[in-house]
């Protein structure tokens, strides 16, 4: 599942390393999140727009969607003799990795890379998003606490996973400055402190990518998806 903004194929395919998993013998379903790419709405400036565009409570929405799809996706799979399925997503795609392992016990793993945890507190401390937002929730009397509380509707901490922390993995950037380490901490904990991989890298520039591929494989084997 890609990250926000970044639905076309060659985005996909270089941070994701579909090629890579084709090559080990794994077929790969890339799923366009709602209000992207080709599902964006009329007049809408960018991929994603449509995503944040109508408030917090349209946030939650469109992770419902978002999780509706994917389930459909798993159905439409399954029927047709696909023997086993797992999800991987990228930024808010790890972050709806995060909430699908809380919801859809028929994955055989579930593996966010640089997953936000909770997007209330992203924005409140990213720089030029959190003036403006901070200055919207001053406005309308609402607290961080209480965001957090509308947020939790969708958030993947909310819930406890359905998935043995056996079949959970959590790669994440040392010097990630969009989704911190914290984000990654956080998940982790929750999980049980399941399998975790750093890199040396950012949210985009992921450096020694070949070393949690690997780590990825291993992880993959381990818990038999590869037979």
């Amino acid at each position: 599942i890609h990250g926000f903004m970044a639905d076309p194929y060659w985005v996909n395919s270089r941070f994701l390393a579909l090629p890579w998993f084709y090559k080990q013998g794994y077929d790969v379903l890339l799923m366009t999140l709602p209000f992207h790419g080709r599902r964006q709405s009329t007049g809408s400036p960018f991929s994603g727009y449509g995503y944040f565009a109508h408030g917090i409570l349209h946030v939650n929405e469109c992770m419902a969607h978002a999780v509706h799809d994917f389930r459909l996706f798993l159905d439409y799979l399954f029927r047709m003799g696909v023997p086993k399925a797992g999800v991987t997503g990228i930024s808010l795609g790890g972050y709806t990795t995060g909430v699908l392992a809380a919801v859809e016990d028929r994955l055989s793993f579930a593996l966010p890379n640089v997953p936000v945890v909770s997007l209330v507190d992203l924005l409140y401390e990213w720089f030029p998003v959190s003036p403006i937002l901070k200055a919207g929730l001053r406005i309308g009397g609402i607290n961080i606490h209480e965001a957090r509380h509308t947020m939790a509707v969708s958030c993947p901490l909310t819930y406890k996973p359905l998935l043995p922390k056996e079949k959970l993995m959590i790669i994440s950037g040392a010097g990630d400055r969009l989704a911190p380490p914290k984000h990654t901490r956080l998940l982790w904990e929750h999980w049980g402190r399941c399998r975790l991989h750093w890199f040396p890298g950012n949210h985009i520039i992921h450096l020694d990518q070949g070393k949690y591929l690997k780590d990825m494989a291993q992880f993959l084997r381990d818990t038999g998806f590869d037979r």
